[in-house]
Protein backbone atom coordinates (compact mmCIF):
# COMPACT_ATOMS: atom_id res chain seq x y z
CA UNK A 1 0.00 0.00 0.00
CA UNK A 2 1.19 3.43 -0.96
CA UNK A 3 1.48 5.97 2.28
CA UNK A 4 -0.07 8.50 1.88
CA UNK A 5 -0.41 11.11 4.40
CA UNK A 6 -1.93 14.63 5.86
CA UNK A 7 -0.97 17.00 7.90
CA UNK A 8 -3.86 19.24 9.49
CA UNK A 9 -2.75 22.04 11.50
CA UNK A 10 -5.18 24.00 14.01
CA UNK A 11 -4.68 27.73 15.98
CA UNK A 12 -6.81 28.66 18.41
CA UNK A 13 -6.54 31.48 21.41
CA UNK A 14 -2.70 30.56 21.22
CA UNK A 15 -2.91 26.81 21.40
CA UNK A 16 -1.43 24.81 17.92
CA UNK A 17 -2.47 21.34 17.17
CA UNK A 18 -1.44 19.05 14.77
CA UNK A 19 -2.66 15.90 13.45
CA UNK A 20 -0.94 13.58 10.96
CA UNK A 21 -3.78 11.33 9.22
CA UNK A 22 -1.34 8.18 7.40
CA UNK A 23 -4.32 6.65 4.45
CA UNK A 24 -6.74 8.77 6.45
CA UNK A 25 -5.71 7.33 10.17
CA UNK A 26 -4.84 8.90 12.86
CA UNK A 27 -0.98 8.61 13.76
CA UNK A 28 0.75 11.54 15.71
CA UNK A 29 -0.92 14.14 17.58
CA UNK A 30 1.39 17.31 18.50
CA UNK A 31 0.48 20.49 20.64
CA UNK A 32 1.50 23.79 22.15
CA UNK A 33 -1.07 24.87 24.77
CA UNK A 34 -1.25 28.50 25.71
CA UNK A 35 2.27 29.91 24.35
CA UNK A 36 3.73 27.37 26.45
CA UNK A 37 6.90 26.22 24.13
CA UNK A 38 8.46 22.69 24.78
CA UNK A 39 11.82 22.85 25.50
CA UNK A 40 12.81 20.05 23.82
CA UNK A 41 15.35 21.36 21.32
CA UNK A 42 16.77 24.38 23.09
CA UNK A 43 20.28 25.62 23.40
CA UNK A 44 21.19 26.64 27.20
CA UNK A 45 24.20 28.22 28.83
CA UNK A 46 24.02 26.36 32.03
CA UNK A 47 25.51 26.48 35.40
CA UNK A 48 27.08 22.86 36.90
CA UNK A 49 24.63 22.23 40.45
CA UNK A 50 26.43 19.13 41.72
CA UNK A 51 28.23 16.25 40.18
CA UNK A 52 26.83 12.90 41.84
CA UNK A 53 29.46 9.93 40.90
CA UNK A 54 27.06 7.34 41.91
CA UNK A 55 24.19 8.60 39.72
CA UNK A 56 26.70 8.87 37.27
CA UNK A 57 25.06 12.40 36.41
CA UNK A 58 25.60 16.21 37.14
CA UNK A 59 22.49 18.38 37.67
CA UNK A 60 22.72 21.51 35.68
CA UNK A 61 21.07 24.87 36.79
CA UNK A 62 19.61 25.68 32.91
CA UNK A 63 16.81 28.59 34.69
CA UNK A 64 13.74 26.05 35.28
CA UNK A 65 11.96 24.66 38.30
CA UNK A 66 14.17 21.67 38.68
CA UNK A 67 17.92 21.48 37.81
CA UNK A 68 18.88 19.21 34.41
CA UNK A 69 19.88 15.65 34.49
CA UNK A 70 23.22 15.49 32.44
CA UNK A 71 24.99 11.97 32.18
CA UNK A 72 28.55 12.42 33.25
CA UNK A 73 29.71 10.64 29.88
CA UNK A 74 28.23 13.83 28.04
CA UNK A 75 30.11 15.87 30.30
CA UNK A 76 33.15 14.26 30.37
CA UNK A 77 33.01 14.63 26.37
CA UNK A 78 32.90 18.03 26.11
CA UNK A 79 36.48 19.31 25.63
CA UNK A 80 35.95 22.65 27.24
CA UNK A 81 35.43 21.54 30.11
CA UNK A 82 37.72 18.49 30.57
CA UNK A 83 40.42 18.36 33.71
CA UNK A 84 38.37 21.57 35.13
CA UNK A 85 36.81 21.71 38.50
CA UNK A 86 33.58 21.49 37.34
CA UNK A 87 31.40 22.36 40.01
CA UNK A 88 30.26 26.09 39.41
CA UNK A 89 31.57 25.80 35.92
CA UNK A 90 29.37 27.27 32.94
CA UNK A 91 28.43 24.55 30.49
CA UNK A 92 26.87 24.72 27.04
CA UNK A 93 24.13 21.97 26.71
CA UNK A 94 21.04 21.26 24.74
CA UNK A 95 17.62 20.12 26.38
CA UNK A 96 17.26 16.06 24.62
CA UNK A 97 14.05 15.26 27.01
CA UNK A 98 11.22 17.93 28.52
CA UNK A 99 10.95 17.75 32.57
CA UNK A 100 9.04 14.27 33.61
CA UNK A 101 7.11 14.43 37.16
CA UNK A 102 9.74 15.34 39.46
CA UNK A 103 13.00 14.43 36.82
CA UNK A 104 14.28 17.52 35.52
CA UNK A 105 15.06 17.79 31.98
CA UNK A 106 17.86 15.40 30.60
CA UNK A 107 20.30 17.20 28.47
CA UNK A 108 23.17 16.71 26.52
CA UNK A 109 26.51 18.48 25.67
CA UNK A 110 25.95 16.93 22.02
CA UNK A 111 25.46 19.93 20.50
CA UNK A 112 23.07 19.82 17.07
CA UNK A 113 21.45 22.80 15.13
CA UNK A 114 18.29 21.07 13.19
CA UNK A 115 17.87 22.84 9.06
CA UNK A 116 15.59 21.17 6.62
CA UNK A 117 18.18 18.66 5.19
CA UNK A 118 21.36 19.00 7.67
CA UNK A 119 21.82 19.10 10.64
CA UNK A 120 24.86 20.98 11.95
CA UNK A 121 27.18 19.91 14.79
CA UNK A 122 28.93 22.52 16.10
CA UNK A 123 31.39 20.80 18.54
CA UNK A 124 31.60 17.14 16.37
CA UNK A 125 34.10 16.97 13.36
CA UNK A 126 32.27 14.28 11.77
CA UNK A 127 30.02 13.51 8.77
CA UNK A 128 26.68 11.50 8.85
CA UNK A 129 24.19 10.19 6.41
CA UNK A 130 20.79 9.53 6.88
CA UNK A 131 20.41 5.32 7.41
CA UNK A 132 16.96 6.09 5.92
CA UNK A 133 18.92 6.76 2.28
CA UNK A 134 19.35 3.46 0.86
CA UNK A 135 20.39 4.09 -2.27
CA UNK A 136 24.23 3.52 -2.70
CA UNK A 137 24.58 6.33 -5.40
CA UNK A 138 22.86 8.78 -3.65
CA UNK A 139 24.75 8.21 -0.47
CA UNK A 140 27.93 8.29 -2.71
CA UNK A 141 26.64 11.61 -4.07
CA UNK A 142 26.00 13.10 -0.78
CA UNK A 143 28.86 12.46 0.72
CA UNK A 144 30.82 13.91 -2.03
CA UNK A 145 29.17 17.15 -1.09
CA UNK A 146 30.23 16.66 2.59
CA UNK A 147 33.74 15.94 1.97
CA UNK A 148 34.07 18.96 0.25
CA UNK A 149 32.53 21.79 2.47
CA UNK A 150 32.82 20.45 5.76
CA UNK A 151 33.38 23.58 8.34
CA UNK A 152 36.66 23.21 10.37
CA UNK A 153 36.55 21.47 13.65
CA UNK A 154 32.63 20.91 12.60
CA UNK A 155 30.06 18.09 11.11
CA UNK A 156 26.99 17.85 10.23
CA UNK A 157 24.00 14.88 9.93
CA UNK A 158 22.34 14.96 6.48
CA UNK A 159 18.66 14.35 6.42
CA UNK A 160 16.59 12.04 4.65
CA UNK A 161 14.81 15.00 2.75
CA UNK A 162 18.06 15.78 1.03
CA UNK A 163 17.93 12.72 -1.51
CA UNK A 164 17.94 14.38 -4.84
CA UNK A 165 18.66 17.80 -3.89
CA UNK A 166 21.14 20.32 -5.79
CA UNK A 167 24.20 20.98 -4.09
CA UNK A 168 23.31 24.41 -3.98
CA UNK A 169 20.18 24.02 -1.78
CA UNK A 170 22.65 22.50 0.41
CA UNK A 171 24.88 24.63 0.59
CA UNK A 172 22.61 27.50 1.55
CA UNK A 173 21.25 26.13 4.40
CA UNK A 174 24.39 25.06 5.52
CA UNK A 175 25.05 28.74 5.35
CA UNK A 176 22.64 29.73 7.31
CA UNK A 177 23.21 27.09 9.68
CA UNK A 178 26.68 28.20 10.21
CA UNK A 179 24.97 31.64 10.88
CA UNK A 180 23.24 30.66 13.20
CA UNK A 181 25.89 29.17 14.98
CA UNK A 182 27.68 32.86 15.21
CA UNK A 183 24.66 34.40 16.83
CA UNK A 184 25.09 31.91 19.55
CA UNK A 185 28.54 31.96 19.80
CA UNK A 186 28.06 35.79 20.42
CA UNK A 187 25.66 34.92 23.21
CA UNK A 188 27.84 32.46 24.67
CA UNK A 189 30.65 35.10 25.17
CA UNK A 190 28.29 38.07 26.58
CA UNK A 191 25.08 36.30 28.70
CA UNK A 192 25.36 35.21 31.94
CA UNK A 193 24.02 31.88 33.19
CA UNK A 194 21.41 30.15 33.03
CA UNK A 195 20.09 31.71 29.59
CA UNK A 196 19.22 30.46 26.65
CA UNK A 197 21.05 30.53 23.99
CA UNK A 198 18.85 29.34 21.16
CA UNK A 199 15.09 28.07 21.11
CA UNK A 200 13.90 25.65 18.71
CA UNK A 201 11.14 26.41 15.69
CA UNK A 202 7.64 27.22 16.69
CA UNK A 203 5.10 24.56 16.39
CA UNK A 204 4.14 24.94 12.69
CA UNK A 205 7.78 25.54 11.33
CA UNK A 206 8.98 22.24 13.25
CA UNK A 207 6.59 20.57 11.61
CA UNK A 208 7.05 21.55 8.13
CA UNK A 209 10.44 20.81 8.66
CA UNK A 210 10.37 17.80 9.97
CA UNK A 211 7.54 16.27 8.09
CA UNK A 212 6.84 17.29 5.34
CA UNK A 213 8.30 14.78 2.69
CA UNK A 214 6.90 12.75 -0.80
CA UNK A 215 4.43 10.91 0.78
CA UNK A 216 2.62 14.06 2.58
CA UNK A 217 -0.51 14.87 -0.41
CA UNK A 218 -1.68 17.81 2.07
CA UNK A 219 -0.51 20.20 4.84
CA UNK A 220 -3.68 22.13 5.55
CA UNK A 221 -3.62 25.06 8.18
CA UNK A 222 -6.57 27.21 9.47
CA UNK A 223 -4.42 30.43 10.45
CA UNK A 224 -3.55 32.69 7.61
CA UNK A 225 -0.48 33.88 9.94
CA UNK A 226 0.61 30.02 10.59
CA UNK A 227 -0.25 29.65 6.66
CA UNK A 228 2.28 32.50 5.88
CA UNK A 229 4.87 31.58 7.85
CA UNK A 230 5.02 28.17 6.35
CA UNK A 231 4.54 29.50 2.85
CA UNK A 232 7.85 31.60 3.53
CA UNK A 233 9.81 28.68 4.88
CA UNK A 234 9.04 27.16 2.07
CA UNK A 235 10.00 29.50 -0.50
CA UNK A 236 13.88 29.84 0.43
CA UNK A 237 13.90 25.66 0.77
CA UNK A 238 11.67 23.97 -1.45
CA UNK A 239 9.27 25.42 -3.50
CA UNK A 240 7.79 22.12 -4.66
CA UNK A 241 5.95 21.63 -1.82
CA UNK A 242 4.49 25.00 -2.23
CA UNK A 243 1.28 23.43 -3.89
CA UNK A 244 -0.03 21.07 -0.75
CA UNK A 245 0.01 23.75 1.51
CA UNK A 246 -3.30 25.07 2.00
CA UNK A 247 -5.69 27.35 3.86
CA UNK A 248 -8.78 26.52 5.51
CA UNK A 249 -11.23 28.66 5.33
CA UNK A 250 -14.41 26.98 6.15
CA UNK A 251 -16.70 28.06 9.04
CA UNK A 252 -17.01 24.92 10.20
CA UNK A 253 -13.55 24.08 12.54
CA UNK A 254 -10.77 22.56 10.67
CA UNK A 255 -10.81 19.25 13.54
CA UNK A 256 -14.58 18.94 13.47
CA UNK A 257 -14.62 19.18 9.78
CA UNK A 258 -12.33 16.12 9.10
CA UNK A 259 -13.20 14.56 12.16
CA UNK A 260 -10.82 14.87 13.88
CA UNK A 261 -12.74 15.57 17.11
CA UNK A 262 -14.30 12.79 17.47
CA UNK A 263 -10.85 10.54 16.99
CA UNK A 264 -9.56 12.44 19.67
CA UNK A 265 -11.82 10.97 22.07
CA UNK A 266 -10.51 7.80 21.38
CA UNK A 267 -6.81 8.52 22.48
CA UNK A 268 -7.45 7.64 26.13
CA UNK A 269 -9.66 4.95 26.15
CA UNK A 270 -8.44 1.67 27.95
CA UNK A 271 -9.56 -0.90 25.72
CA UNK A 272 -9.53 -0.72 21.75
CA UNK A 273 -11.33 -2.82 19.81
CA UNK A 274 -9.67 -4.56 15.96
CA UNK A 275 -11.40 -5.57 12.83
CA UNK A 276 -10.86 -9.29 13.74
CA UNK A 277 -13.20 -9.03 17.01
CA UNK A 278 -10.35 -8.99 19.35
CA UNK A 279 -9.41 -6.09 21.25
CA UNK A 280 -6.17 -4.60 22.74
CA UNK A 281 -6.35 -3.10 26.66
CA UNK A 282 -3.61 -0.28 27.99
CA UNK A 283 -2.38 -0.08 31.56
CA UNK A 284 0.54 2.07 32.43
CA UNK A 285 1.60 2.30 35.13
CA UNK A 286 4.86 4.31 36.95
CA UNK A 287 7.19 2.52 35.39
CA UNK A 288 6.32 1.20 32.44
CA UNK A 289 2.98 0.64 29.41
CA UNK A 290 1.32 -2.89 29.40
CA UNK A 291 -0.82 -3.53 26.16
CA UNK A 292 -2.57 -7.39 26.45
CA UNK A 293 -4.03 -8.35 23.40
CA UNK A 294 -7.67 -10.65 23.42
CA UNK A 295 -9.45 -13.06 20.85
CA UNK A 296 -12.54 -10.89 22.31
CA UNK A 297 -15.74 -11.10 20.04
CA UNK A 298 -14.59 -14.40 18.17
CA UNK A 299 -17.59 -17.05 17.88
CA UNK A 300 -15.71 -19.88 16.03
CA UNK A 301 -15.47 -23.84 17.32
CA UNK A 302 -11.84 -23.28 18.49
CA UNK A 303 -9.26 -20.46 18.34
CA UNK A 304 -7.25 -21.46 15.51
CA UNK A 305 -4.05 -20.67 14.87
CA UNK A 306 -5.13 -18.43 11.88
CA UNK A 307 -7.44 -16.35 13.76
CA UNK A 308 -4.60 -15.97 16.42
CA UNK A 309 -2.09 -14.93 14.05
CA UNK A 310 -4.89 -12.70 12.48
CA UNK A 311 -5.71 -10.94 15.51
CA UNK A 312 -1.80 -10.68 16.07
CA UNK A 313 -0.83 -9.05 13.36
CA UNK A 314 -4.26 -6.32 13.63
CA UNK A 315 -2.69 -6.15 17.13
CA UNK A 316 1.15 -5.14 16.39
CA UNK A 317 -0.24 -2.80 13.40
CA UNK A 318 -2.66 -1.25 16.37
CA UNK A 319 0.07 -0.80 18.98
CA UNK A 320 2.44 0.40 16.82
CA UNK A 321 -0.43 3.48 16.03
CA UNK A 322 -0.78 4.26 19.60
CA UNK A 323 2.58 4.43 20.86
CA UNK A 324 3.02 7.22 18.26
CA UNK A 325 -0.39 8.77 18.51
CA UNK A 326 -0.36 8.64 22.36
CA UNK A 327 3.47 9.25 22.23
CA UNK A 328 4.11 6.13 25.03
CA UNK A 329 7.56 6.14 26.23
CA UNK A 330 9.47 4.09 28.12
CA UNK A 331 9.56 0.51 28.92
CA UNK A 332 6.63 -1.09 26.99
CA UNK A 333 5.39 -4.78 27.37
CA UNK A 334 2.61 -6.22 25.03
CA UNK A 335 0.97 -9.20 25.55
CA UNK A 336 0.26 -10.96 22.56
CA UNK A 337 -1.61 -14.19 22.53
CA UNK A 338 0.12 -17.59 22.71
CA UNK A 339 1.04 -18.68 19.36
CA UNK A 340 2.27 -22.49 18.67
CA UNK A 341 3.35 -22.33 15.08
CA UNK A 342 7.41 -20.39 15.49
CA UNK A 343 7.47 -19.07 11.71
CA UNK A 344 4.77 -17.23 12.32
CA UNK A 345 5.55 -15.93 15.60
CA UNK A 346 8.46 -14.76 13.92
CA UNK A 347 6.42 -13.46 11.16
CA UNK A 348 4.33 -11.34 12.96
CA UNK A 349 7.09 -9.92 15.07
CA UNK A 350 8.96 -8.75 12.09
CA UNK A 351 5.54 -7.19 10.73
CA UNK A 352 5.32 -5.16 13.75
CA UNK A 353 8.85 -3.95 13.43
CA UNK A 354 8.41 -2.87 10.10
CA UNK A 355 5.37 -1.17 11.54
CA UNK A 356 7.60 0.33 14.18
CA UNK A 357 9.62 1.80 11.30
CA UNK A 358 7.43 4.72 10.31
CA UNK A 359 7.92 6.06 13.89
CA UNK A 360 10.60 8.83 14.20
CA UNK A 361 11.12 8.46 18.01
CA UNK A 362 13.88 5.66 18.80
CA UNK A 363 13.24 2.55 20.22
CA UNK A 364 14.97 -0.91 21.07
CA UNK A 365 12.70 -4.26 20.62
CA UNK A 366 13.75 -7.96 21.66
CA UNK A 367 13.47 -10.30 18.75
CA UNK A 368 11.48 -13.17 20.23
CA UNK A 369 8.76 -13.26 22.61
CA UNK A 370 9.96 -14.34 26.33
CA UNK A 371 9.12 -17.62 28.35
CA UNK A 372 5.96 -16.22 29.72
CA UNK A 373 4.67 -15.15 25.37
CA UNK A 374 5.66 -11.36 26.05
CA UNK A 375 7.56 -9.05 24.05
CA UNK A 376 9.39 -6.14 25.66
CA UNK A 377 10.74 -3.32 23.88
CA UNK A 378 11.45 0.32 25.02
CA UNK A 379 10.71 3.68 23.25
CA UNK A 380 12.54 7.16 23.40
CA UNK A 381 10.79 9.50 25.35
CA UNK A 382 11.38 13.31 24.28
CA UNK A 383 7.91 14.99 25.13
CA UNK A 384 5.18 14.36 28.00
CA UNK A 385 2.91 11.72 26.77
CA UNK A 386 -0.62 12.88 25.70
CA UNK A 387 -2.23 11.07 29.05
CA UNK A 388 0.70 12.98 30.99
CA UNK A 389 -0.96 16.58 28.67
CA UNK A 390 -4.38 15.72 29.27
CA UNK A 391 -5.10 13.37 32.05
CA UNK A 392 -5.00 14.42 36.17
CA UNK A 393 -5.05 12.18 38.89
CA UNK A 394 -8.05 10.92 39.64
CA UNK A 395 -8.68 13.21 43.14
CA UNK A 396 -10.80 10.59 44.45
CA UNK A 397 -8.58 7.13 43.68
CA UNK A 398 -5.29 9.64 43.38
CA UNK A 399 -4.65 6.98 40.67
CA UNK A 400 -5.44 3.90 41.94
CA UNK A 401 -7.98 3.00 39.68
CA UNK A 402 -10.44 2.15 42.18
CA UNK A 403 -11.77 3.31 45.51
CA UNK A 404 -13.78 2.11 48.36
CA UNK A 405 -17.27 0.87 48.41
CA UNK A 406 -20.00 2.91 50.13
CA UNK A 407 -20.59 -0.80 52.00
CA UNK A 408 -17.45 -1.01 53.10
CA UNK A 409 -17.54 2.88 54.24
CA UNK A 410 -20.61 2.12 56.08
CA UNK A 411 -19.11 -1.21 57.93
CA UNK A 412 -16.29 1.37 59.06
CA UNK A 413 -19.00 3.72 60.23
CA UNK A 414 -20.91 1.16 62.40
CA UNK A 415 -17.20 -0.55 63.61
CA UNK A 416 -16.51 2.93 64.93
CA UNK A 417 -20.11 3.44 66.78
CA UNK A 418 -19.77 0.19 68.14
CA UNK A 419 -16.60 1.58 69.90
CA UNK A 420 -17.76 4.46 70.77
CA UNK A 421 -21.68 3.07 71.93
CA UNK A 422 -21.18 4.16 76.09
CA UNK A 423 -20.00 7.88 74.79
CA UNK A 424 -22.38 8.34 72.45
CA UNK A 425 -25.80 8.35 74.20
CA UNK A 426 -27.72 11.73 74.14
CA UNK A 427 -25.27 12.97 71.11
CA UNK A 428 -26.38 14.72 67.69
CA UNK A 429 -24.01 12.57 65.04
CA UNK A 430 -23.82 14.61 61.62
CA UNK A 431 -21.90 12.65 58.77
CA UNK A 432 -20.49 14.22 55.90
CA UNK A 433 -20.27 11.85 52.86
CA UNK A 434 -19.59 12.10 49.44
CA UNK A 435 -22.87 11.89 47.44
CA UNK A 436 -22.65 8.64 46.41
CA UNK A 437 -21.86 6.78 49.53
CA UNK A 438 -24.60 9.08 51.32
CA UNK A 439 -26.97 8.12 49.32
CA UNK A 440 -26.05 4.59 50.54
CA UNK A 441 -25.99 5.12 53.54
CA UNK A 442 -29.48 6.75 53.41
CA UNK A 443 -30.95 3.72 51.35
CA UNK A 444 -29.12 0.67 52.29
CA UNK A 445 -27.92 1.51 56.19
CA UNK A 446 -31.32 3.50 57.03
CA UNK A 447 -32.45 0.31 59.20
CA UNK A 448 -29.25 -0.01 60.95
CA UNK A 449 -28.74 3.50 61.92
CA UNK A 450 -32.74 3.61 62.71
CA UNK A 451 -32.16 0.90 64.78
CA UNK A 452 -28.46 2.79 66.55
CA UNK A 453 -30.58 5.74 66.90
CA UNK A 454 -33.22 4.19 69.06
CA UNK A 455 -30.87 1.98 70.74
CA UNK A 456 -28.48 4.53 71.83
CA UNK A 457 -30.59 7.63 72.13
CA UNK A 458 -28.55 9.36 69.13
CA UNK A 459 -29.59 11.49 66.66
CA UNK A 460 -27.75 10.79 63.49
CA UNK A 461 -27.82 13.60 60.07
CA UNK A 462 -26.36 12.51 56.76
CA UNK A 463 -25.39 15.44 54.86
CA UNK A 464 -24.28 14.99 51.29
CA UNK A 465 -20.75 17.18 50.13
CA UNK A 466 -19.41 17.15 46.71
CA UNK A 467 -16.35 17.70 47.84
CA UNK A 468 -15.82 14.85 50.38
CA UNK A 469 -13.65 12.47 49.51
CA UNK A 470 -15.16 8.91 48.41
CA UNK A 471 -12.85 6.74 50.35
CA UNK A 472 -13.61 8.38 53.98
CA UNK A 473 -16.63 10.29 55.74
CA UNK A 474 -16.16 12.74 58.06
CA UNK A 475 -18.32 12.79 61.71
CA UNK A 476 -19.05 15.63 63.61
CA UNK A 477 -19.90 14.54 67.32
CA UNK A 478 -22.23 17.04 69.19
CA UNK A 479 -22.64 16.61 73.10
CA UNK A 480 -24.07 19.47 75.33
CA UNK A 481 -21.52 22.44 74.35
CA UNK A 482 -18.69 19.85 72.88
CA UNK A 483 -18.30 19.21 69.71
CA UNK A 484 -15.33 16.74 68.03
CA UNK A 485 -14.59 16.05 64.31
CA UNK A 486 -12.70 13.98 63.16
CA UNK A 487 -12.70 11.28 59.26
CA UNK A 488 -12.83 7.46 59.30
Amino acid sequence: MILKRQIILNVRRGDVRVVVRENDELTEFYIERGGIVSSVGNIIKGRIDTIREELKAAFVDIGEDEAGFLPLKDLYASVSEKNRALVGAEIIVQVKKEAYGTKGARLTTFIAIPGRFLVLLPFRGLVGISRNIKDKDERKRLQGFASKILPKNMGFIIRTVAVGKHIKVLKLELTELLSEWKKIKRKIRTELAPTILWKEQELPIKITRDLLDDSVVELIVDSKKAYRKIIDYLSVRESTFLDIVKLYGESLPIFSHYGIEQEMRKIFRRKIWLKSGGYIVIDKTEALTIFDVNTGKYKGNKKTEEMIYKTNSEAASEIARQLRLRDIGGIIIIDFIDMEDENKERSFIDRFKSYLERDKARFKIANNLSNYGLLEMTRERVRKSISKRFIETCPYCEGKGHVLSPPYLFSKFISWIEEKKNLLENTKIRILANPRVANYFETEGRESLEHFCHKNKMHIEVISKEDQSMESVKIITMKRDETVTEEI
